[in-house]
Formats: structure tokens, sequence, C-alpha cells
């Protein structure tokens, strides 16, 4: 179910219930365009209570991503090397392995490792900042020892990158999809 509310101020937002999601989550596109998705679970009523919460974070975002250009179309051949080489190069220095690697251009996921420890990557990694990029390929090469995000897990990436926890909040900054 998709239905469209009017929000003074942030103007159409887009409310969609998934089956899939687990947490409340407001997404703004580059273009602008504001989601709401709402577990099954949450009603209406308290998705419109949490937009509302939101929306000093919405406003704030709204404008800078108004403020940034739409870079140029990417260079998937390009990003897919470029990709696989810097993932090479932190496995190798990490003495981690993966199985397969594959570049897609995912909505929602900058990346995930499969129990296989096949490793997905989206393709707009290559727009994200050089230490954000590295913490993605590294969160997914850690997946590879750690198949859940338990105690160990961060650990484990907090003793490769610091301030994992930092990294992870910084990442919600960007959207996976221009």
């Amino acid at each position: 179910m998709v239905q469209t509310w009017e929000i003074p101020d942030i103007g159409p937002v887009d409310v969609a219930v998934s089956d899939r999601a687990r947490h409340v989550r407001v997404t703004i596109a580059r273009d602008g365009a504001v989601k709401l998705i709402l577990p099954r679970r949450v009603s209406l009523k308290q998705g419109r209570k949490f937009l509302e919460s939101s929306r000093d974070w919405i406003l704030r975002h709204l404008g800078r991503v108004q403020a940034e250009p739409v870079g140029p179309a990417l260079d998937w051949s390009q990003a897919r090397r470029q990709l696989v080489a810097r993932l090479d190069e932190l496995a190798g220095r990490h003495g981690l392995t993966y199985n397969r690697v594959f570049v897609k251009n995912q909505k929602t996921l900058w990346g995930s490792c499969s129990s296989a420890n096949n490793i997905n990557l989206n393709v707009n990694l290559v727009r994200l900042p050089d230490d954000l990029r590295d913490y993605v390929l590294l969160h997914e090469l850690v997946h590879t020892q750690h198949k859940n995000h338990s105690k160990a897990f961060w650990k484990a990436l907090g003793d490769l990158v610091g301030d994992a926890r930092g990294f992870q909040r910084q990442l919600r900054q960007y959207q996976p999809r221009p």
C-alpha cells in the first residue's frame, strides 16, 4: 500500500507499508523525494508521529540534497573494477577472504554478504567518500567471519575501522541509489 501525504514545509511524502521493513525509516532521494517506510505492525498514526518528530532532520537533509549537483552517469565497468580492486586490497591487508563479488544497482543496500561468503556491492559505493566506501567494504568482509551483527562482529569491525558505529551513522546521510 502506497499513499502520499502532503506535509507543510516538506511537501509530498510517499508512505509505504512493507512486510520486509523492520524499522520505521525516512528516505530522501537525490531529487528530493521523501518516502516514509513503515513495517506492517506500525500504524499510520504512529508513522505520522515519527514523521513529525523527524521534521528537523528531513528539512536539514532536503536542503543538502537540493544543494548537491547530480553527478554524471556511472561507468559500470570502471566502477566494478574500482570496487573489486579496493575490496581485494582491503581483504589482503587484513587477512580476510571472500568467495565471489557481484556489483549491482541496489535500491536500499550498500552491500551484503551471503552464507557462502559471496559479497554483493552497490555500484553507487563509488560515489561515497573514500572512508565510508572502505567502511562498507570492510563491513562486508567482516561478515565472512561473523554472519550477524553480534558484539563479536562490531568488535572485529571496530578493530579495523575504529569507530564503526560512527561510520554507520555517517552512512545514513547517504542514499544507496541516486
